[in-house]
Formats: structure tokens, sequence, C-alpha cells
């Protein structure tokens, strides 16, 4: 009921009861009054039947331009709605703008901010850009700012450095441009390059640059390839452990390689075997001392490959003039056993044609893989698709089922009420006979 209460608000439950009753006295005072005016006009039944009719259209006009109003207020509130919801969302949106706004301002002040120029004076003293650009992580020391962080050094547009600073030194990890377009990817140690990482060549034919290989730095130098650290090479200990003095062995033999990058496991020339850090440690390797083979490679340990004690069965031992004859080269065409140059090949088709060879076997193999998962993807699909439609054939024929239980016990249920319709027609029938046979026995007696 669209009234309104004393002070403007919906009326309460007390408050409808009553403007209810008042209605009902109101329409039973004037049918009172409709009476008593026909009683007085002395009107016929028609012309009172009219006239309720023109009451009844009159109402029933007001009630529709009553329902109008209310359509008419209904249809405002809902285009306030969504005025308000249009609103809400053009607010919304400007908010989103605004706050990307600001993010983007942000970051282009922070850029602006980690970004430093170089400049030389000029003998006008004007300055002069010189195309190194700092941008990263930065301190003030007094009047001044230093690389401290991460950050990168531009030089006419390259990057020369990537990497870790601590204040105003490469020190970390980082990643190194070269004047001859080698990479390095390692560590650095107070603006030097120090550590274990990956030096990547460049090939100046193609422009490319080739597999990166593992190497140790030491103070700017570089020692050599970590794969060059073969079990059985001896090197020379040339300065402290990276950890504490010197060491008392002059020297060491390689045992083999530990999980972590630059760590060995070496056998010293005074004895014992100890894990040492490559990285840390300045050393050499000792050309003048040829690799060993280490008897452990060769002679199985209890247990192993059938050995019921060590060395039960095996007889190889290093022979040195084996290597000297046919040295062994390594991928890289090092040759571990002898000063002479590594073989080159007569057949340079030939290898370019293995090379092809083989790169179109791993291709194929890489396209086979892919087909196997493609097809295996293709059987899950199907075999999904399959479960689903047997799930939905097994809902329909349920629901199939239920149906077709619903409607038999409609019908079981129709045909007992026919029965009982049927029967109960049958007895009233045979009643009412009984009753004519009854009526027409008395009045034969009469």
């Amino acid at each position: 009921m669209d009234i309104l209460g004393k002070m403007g608000g919906p009326m309460n439950e007390a408050q409808k009861k009553l403007y209810k009753k008042l209605l009902k006295n109101i329409e039973a005072k004037d049918e009172e009054d409709e009476l008593a005016q026909m009683t007085a006009a002395k009107e016929t039944p028609a012309e009172a039947y009219a006239r309720k009719l023109a009451i009844e259209r009159k109402s029933e006009e007001m009630m529709r331009a009553k329902a109008e109003r209310r359509l008419a207020k209904k249809k405002e509130k809902e285009e306030e709605a969504l005025r308000v919801k249009i609103e809400r969302q053009k607010k919304k949106e400007y908010e989103e703008r605004k706050k990307k706004q600001e993010e983007d301002d942000k970051k282009v002040k922070e850029i602006e901010i980690k970004t430093h120029k170089f400049f030389r004076l000029n003998k006008f003293g004007k300055g002069i850009a010189t195309g190194v650009v700092y941008f990263g992580d930065s301190i003030r020391v007094n009047e001044s700012w230093i690389p401290h962080g991460f950050g990168e050094y531009k030089v006419n547009g390259e990057i020369l450095y990537e990497g870790d600073f601590s204040r105003g030194q490469m020190h970390g990890n980082g990643i190194y441009l070269f004047s001859n377009h080698d990479i390095w990817r390692g560590t650095f140690r107070f603006d030097e390059l120090h550590g274990v990482g990956m030096l990547e060549k460049n090939n100046a034919e193609s422009g490319e640059h080739e597999e990166g290989r593992e190497c140790l730095f030491h103070k700017n130098r570089r020692i050599c390839f970590t794969d060059e650290l073969l079990p059985g090479v001896h090197i020379k200990l040339t300065g402290k452990s990276g950890t504490g003095p010197a060491h008392h062995s002059p020297g060491a033999t390689i045992l083999n390689r530990l999980k972590k990058p630059g760590h060995f496991r070496v056998k010293m020339d005074i004895g014992g075997v100890q894990s040492l850090n490559l990285a840390e440690d300045a050393f050499q390797i000792d050309t003048s001392v040829a690799r060993v083979t280490l008897l452990e490679d060769y002679v199985p340990r209890a247990g192993e490959k059938g050995a019921i004690r060590d060395g039960t069965y095996a007889e190889k031992r290093y022979n040195f003039n084996e290597d000297i004859a046919m040295p062994t080269y390594t991928d890289h065409g090092e040759n571990w056993y002898s000063d002479k140059p590594p073989p080159v090949s007569d057949n340079i088709d030939a290898a370019e044609e293995e090379k092809k060879r083989k790169k179109k076997e791993w291709e194929a193999r890489l396209k086979a893989k892919q087909d196997a998962k493609d097809e295996d993807e293709k059987k899950e699909e199907l075999a999904k698709g399959r479960a689903e439609k047997a799930a939905a054939e097994a809902v329909a024929k349920r629901e199939a089922e239920q149906a077709a239980k619903e409607l038999a016990d409609r019908k079981e249920n129709l045909l007992k009420k026919r029965e009982a319709v049927e029967a109960e027609m049958l007895r009233r029938e045979n009643k009412a006979n009984e009753a004519m046979k009854v009526n027409a026995g008395e009045g034969g007696k009469k």
C-alpha cells in the first residue's frame, strides 16, 4: 500500500488496519446514501444499474490511472538506479585510469631517479654527454651518488655490464661484455672477474655467440675451463686458500668434481684427500706433469660388477706411450696427453652431412614426441567425451525410467478411481432398483 504515515514514512500494521476499517465504513455509508438517494428519487432498477455501471467504470479508470502512475514511478526509479549505476561505473573507471596513470608516473619518476648520465666539461665549462648511462640502484655519499645494488652500464646504447654493484664496484653476479664481444656470465669481486661462470665466445664470421663454456677467473685472469679439470690432471697451488692461509701442499691431483660450482675433490701431493674451492684458490694447471688415470676407474670395488675383492679381474693400467701414439681429444679439441695439434677432418662435406643428418634425426625425434603427445591428448579428449556421453545417457535413461514409472502409477491410480466410480454407480443403481421394486410392491398391495 503506497500510503505514507504521519511523518511521511510508511504506515505500521495498526495504522493499516485502522485505514482499512475506515474505508469499509466509508463504503458502507456510500451504499446507504445510494439507497436513500434511490428511494428519494424513485429510480427504476435499470437507471440504478446504469448509474452503478458508470460508477464502476469510473472506479476502473481511477485504478488504471493509479496503476499507470505506479508504473511511471517504478520506471523513474529504475532509470534513477541505472543512472546511479552508470555514474558509479564511470567513477570506478576514472579511479582506475587515475590509479594507472599514477603508477605510470611513479614508474617514470623511478626511471628518472635511477637513470644517471655521465658528462664531461669542455673548455667553456659546458657539460657534454659522453654516451655513458647508468640505470639502477644507487646511494648518496656526501654530495655525489655511487652505484649500489642492481644496475646496468650502457655505452652508446649498448649494455656493457648488467648485474650487482657494491659501493660503486662490480661485486656479485653479473654479465660483462668484452671489447671483442665475448660475454662473461658469472661472478665479480671488487671490480674484477673472479670465480666461476660461463664464457661465450663471439664468432666473428657469423656474428653469433658460441655455446658457453664454464671457466674459472682469478683477479681478471682466466685460469682454465672447468672441463679441463678432468680426473688425473695435476694442478699447482700458487697462493692462499679462499678461507685461510696458504696450502701446505705445492700441488694436487684432481679426483672428481663436486656438486657446488668450482668445488673439486683433490688428492694433495703431501698426502690426504681434500675438497677445494678452485673458484677462490689461486692455482694453475701443471702441464709438465702428464695426466694420470686413476686406479679406481679400472679396478672395481668389492661388490661391483661381480668382483669378490678389489682388483679381482681388472688388469688395465694407464699407458703413456699409447696416449702419445693415439691422443685423446675432448669435444672442444683440446688434447690432454700430447702436444700434437688435433686432427683436421679431410672430408668437411661428410662432416657437414653427418651434422645435418643428426639434426634431422633430432627434429624427427622431437616431431614424433610431439605427435605422441598430441595423440595422447586426443585420446584423453575422446575418452572424456565418451564418459560425458555415457553419463548423459545414464541420466536420460534414469529420467525416462522415472517418467515411465510416474506414468504407470498415474494410470494405475486412474484405473482404481474408475473402478471405484463404476462400483459406486453400480451400487447406487442397484439401490435405486431395489427402491423401485419396494415401491411397486407397496402400490400393488394398495
